[in-house]
């Protein structure tokens, strides 16, 4: 068991004037108990994603506040908003240089302080990535229970991804994990699928949403973006569609092609009419087969490039399966 870890907690921050101080005094008050029960020590890092209100000035008024012991807080703020997968990137890239392990989860209050723990002792039992989900609750619209629904069902079926109904980009990295991969970070496309993609078979900690009093502010056209994100990158069923349309058309080509050469050699067709169809046909098949192997070509030197080629495994007792003498293994080896 590892004790007397730097741990950090990344929070993405857009708007978030009104509730932010409530939230970074909790947090800072539960990860303060939780380290002297560890002999650790807990970063908050706050990542202000470009905000049009005072949450940065707000965070940086409370970093200069006295902090509960074995509680550091920070501010990482963005020259502009670039969306929450950016920020969340941004802030595990920061925490990869020294930390641990880094918790990502929300600044609206929706992921419970309360899990923590039990993220941070299954990291300990030897976890390298821990996710989390939500449980079904009825107090969700329709809307969202549906489209939630869809996207998970959706991504399972197109990407062979173990990736659970409802898991969030609240969830624990391990540190070393995030040395080896936060290169990739940037074009991961979507965080809590590229954790579903590096450990398939973590371990899942179901948890209750909390409810903000606000309307949320991630839009359906921010959910959309994210859900087209992940499939993207992650499935190549869209990308070898092209391929099995265009074989399926030439073979159609073939089939219409010798019902015009019969129609054209017993008198039924007008001039130009065979010709046309023939031409059209095959070499509609044609494209659609090449624009197949683009997107093959696409997926195996572009998509697949940007994730990778392997990943060590974390051991029950918290090493990973690398000498102590690897400069990779050590923490020097995550600073820029």
């Amino acid at each position: 068991m590892r004790e007397q870890f730097r741990g950090y907690v990344v929070v993405p921050a857009f708007n978030e004037e009104a509730g932010i101080t409530a939230f970074v005094r909790e947090l800072a008050s539960a990860m303060s108990r939780l380290a002297a029960e560890h002999g650790g020590a807990f970063t908050i890092l706050i990542v202000d994603d470009g905000s049009l209100d005072a949450t940065g000035e707000t965070v940086e008024r409370l970093a200069r506040e006295p902090q509960p012991p074995g509680v550091d807080l920070r501010l990482l703020s963005l020259a502009r908003n670039f969306g929450h997968q950016a920020a969340l990137v941004a802030g595990l890239v920061e925490a990869s240089r020294d930390g641990d392990f880094a918790i990502t989860m929300d600044a609206d209050g929706e992921h419970p302080i309360e899990i923590v723990p039990r993220l941070v002792d299954c990291w300990l039992a030897g976890d390298s990535i821990v996710h989390t989900a939500r449980r079904p609750n009825a107090a969700l619209t329709a809307w969202k229970r549906a489209t939630s629904a869809g996207y998970y069902r959706t991504m399972r079926t197109l990407s062979g991804l173990q990736i659970a109904p409802g898991m969030a980009d609240f969830k624990l990295w391990d540190g070393d994990l995030l040395r080896q991969v936060r290169d990739f970070l940037p074009g991961c496309g979507s965080t809590r699928v590229f954790a579903a993609w590096l450990a398939p078979g973590g371990t899942v900690v179901p948890y209750d949403q909390r409810f903000a009093r606000r309307e949320s502010r991630f839009t359906s056209r921010k959910m959309w973006s994210l859900a087209l994100g992940g499939l993207v990158r992650y499935s190549d069923v869209p990308l070898r569609l092209s391929m099995a349309v265009g074989l399926v058309s030439i073979l159609f080509a073939a089939g219409l092609s010798a019902f015009v050469l019969w129609g054209s050699a017993t008198g039924r067709t007008v001039p130009g009419w065979s010709s046309m169809m023939i031409a059209l046909s095959i070499f509609s098949g044609l494209q659609s087969f090449s624009l197949g192997i683009l997107g093959e070509y696409l997926l195996r030197n572009t998509f697949r490039a940007a994730l990778p080629k392997f990943v060590l495994k974390r051991e029950r007792n918290g090493a990973y399966s690398r000498s102590a003498s690897d400069p990779a293994r050590r923490g020097s080896a995550g600073s820029a």
